[in-house]
């Protein structure tokens, strides 16, 4: 994964990757035309053919990914008490990081969700008050050990 030593380096990396993101999404609407011509056999298509179509679903599963993260760093700050504003910003950082790994690891160059985007999935109204302050702070925790200390009603 690429090491980011300042805001500006992030910056770049962030806008070189909707830079490209735009070329992705040529090619995800010729993937989908592919799909929608119902080809029944993969084997019509050519090898080049068939790699972009492979791509574009290892691409298409990894964005999915890269998706649900922000969010699920959302509930994971809110459970630990991380004001709103803080875990935003690491939602973003987390998304970019996550995607570079992917990269790294020899998965395809995904795209980043917009924030705006990954943010409007989230009950913010649910997890933080007004004051950007948590509302469930510890909840997972408790709601845990009580699950817990339940009994089985196996005497």
């Amino acid at each position: 994964m690429a090491t980011i030593r300042d805001s500006e380096q992030g910056r770049r990396l962030a806008q070189r990757r909707w830079e490209r993101q735009r070329q992705r999404e040529a090619e995800a609407a010729r993937t989908a035309a592919v799909a929608v011509m119902g080809i029944d056999d993969i084997q019509v298509l050519t090898g080049e053919e068939r790699a972009r179509l492979i791509g574009a679903a290892l691409r298409q599963g990894a964005e999915g990914a890269v998706r649900e993260v922000a969010p699920s760093t959302i509930l994971a700050l809110a459970e630990l008490g991380v004001d709103r504003a803080a875990a935003e910003r690491a939602g973003d950082l987390v998304a970019l990081f996550v995607a570079e790994a992917i990269q790294a690891a020899g998965g395809p160059e995904v795209s980043l969700p917009a924030p705006e985007a990954w943010r409007a999935t989230v009950a913010w109204d649910a997890l933080y008050g007004p004051d950007g302050k948590s509302l469930v702070a510890g909840a997972i925790a408790c709601e845990s050990a009580a699950e817990m200390a339940e009994p089985t009603g196996g005497g």
